[in-house]
């Protein structure tokens, strides 16, 4: 595919918007981990207020995905996604004022973070649907994998950036960025105009059985979503047990990091082959890409040498990543416009809800050796693949033609 073909969506201007917001707001965003970790642990000297804080973001943004769907359905998805954007404005430069002030009790932290976690909910799921109104007919994967390209640069390059705040002007300076960062994600989105949509007005409850009965009635969509979400208990065990494995070993912190740098590479990869590759089959092949994953799985528990985890962790990177421009794809391409923030939010829920539980089972597994437990995660992720596989739809999925899509060129008549 040529360098023009790749870069299409961008000469499309509701995209283009979209893609700026997005790229401004992740490279802000991309700070935070760092800057958040590092601003609460000098503020209170305490891990548990970390976990804290962590948990009272996490929560609100799993138990409110539904609702968030459901209103990204409902409402203008700019619109919903720029109110998202001026809560978390608001909610960074409140925790960067705290940290600045040394003023920060645990009540006001603990509350900046539930809104913001909630604010989160409902922003994300928008985000599919948004991306199926503003890029070109045609061009669909390529702009889901150019959003996640800029995403991976970020979150390569944003930690690194934040560490240098952090230890320079201070972790308060970092989450301010941040902040603002969404107040200009919100000015751009404010100037991004989408036809209405039309759709009828039904009870909350009602949209939410709809919603649910899109993904039941799709056998390759609630495979993959199951099959998601034991990858993701599966992930969950590795960020564990791989620390738990290298442990005893010489250098084993210094080793973790080079290898979960090696997985960050690995992830940007993935998504630029999303930006060359486009296979017909839009799950078949790139089901199979993911057992990719598994020489990393095996390797850890076989003790490999730290060379040998690298280039098994970019694979693993790779086998993340590629994937995902394809299966939104795939989502964008076969849910009902007026659906596809609540099937995304079931999608997100499969995805991420169940990595809690994956972190209590590798505590669970440790009882039986860190080795036999990777073992058995990688027999995991084979079966659960090959299973995934038995599904026609999982399959035979194909790619439409892009005379297929709906037509969007109407878009362009209005002002960006």
């Amino acid at each position: 595919m040529r360098l023009a073909q790749t870069l299409a969506p961008l000469r499309h201007r509701p995209f283009r918007r979209q893609f700026l917001a997005g790229a401004i707001s992740t490279t802000g965003s991309s700070l935070a981990p760092v800057a958040l970790a590092f601003g609460v642990l000098a503020a209170t000297g305490s891990a548990r207020t970390l976990g804290l804080v962590l948990l009272a973001y996490s929560i609100p943004m799993l138990v409110l995905m539904i609702v968030g769907g459901v209103w990204a359905d409902r409402l203008p998805r700019p619109r919903l996604m720029m109110s998202a954007d001026l809560v978390r404005f608001v909610t960074q430069c409140a925790f960067a004022g705290l940290l600045l002030s040394h003023h920060h009790p645990l009540w006001a932290m603990l509350t900046l973070q539930v809104i913001a976690g909630a604010a989160t909910a409902f922003e994300a799921p928008a985000t599919l649907g948004l991306t199926a109104a503003t890029a070109p007919p045609g061009t669909l994967q390529q702009a889901n994998a150019l959003l996640a390209v800029t995403r991976d640069i970020t979150g390569i390059a944003g930690p690194l950036i934040a560490g240098v705040l952090t230890v320079t002007v201070g972790a308060g300076w970092a989450l301010m960025i941040d902040g603002i960062s969404f107040l200009g994600s919100a000015l751009l989105l404010a100037g991004l105009k989408l036809p209405p949509a039309t759709r009828k007005e039904t009870s909350f409850l009602t949209e939410v059985r709809d919603g649910w009965r899109e993904v039941t009635k799709r056998s390759w969509l609630w495979a993959s979503i199951l099959y998601f979400a034991t990858f993701g208990v599966t992930f969950a065990v590795i960020v564990v047990l791989g620390p738990a494995r290298l442990a005893g070993t010489a250098n084993g912190a210094l080793s973790w990091g080079a290898i979960t740098a090696g997985l960050s590479v690995g992830t940007l990869f993935g998504n630029a082959l999303a930006l060359r590759l486009s296979p017909r089959y839009l799950l078949r092949w790139p089901r199979i890409a993911e057992l990719l994953g598994v020489p990393m799985i095996v390797a850890l528990a076989l003790g490999a040498p730290v060379p040998v985890l690298i280039v098994t962790a970019v694979l693993l990177g790779s086998s993340m990543t590629f994937p995902d421009a394809l299966w939104y794809t795939a989502l964008q391409q076969e849910i009902p416009a007026e659906a596809l923030s609540r099937v995304s939010a079931f999608d997100f829920l499969g995805s991420f809800a169940l990595r809690p539980l994956g972190y209590i089972l590798a505590a669970a597994l440790i009882a039986i050796g860190a080795q036999t437990a990777l073992l058995a995660m990688a027999v995991l992720v084979a079966a659960a693949t090959f299973l995934s596989l038995l599904a026609p739809g999982v399959r035979n999925l194909k790619r439409r033609p892009p005379e297929q899509d709906v037509d969007k060129s109407i878009v362009d008549a209005v002002p960006a």
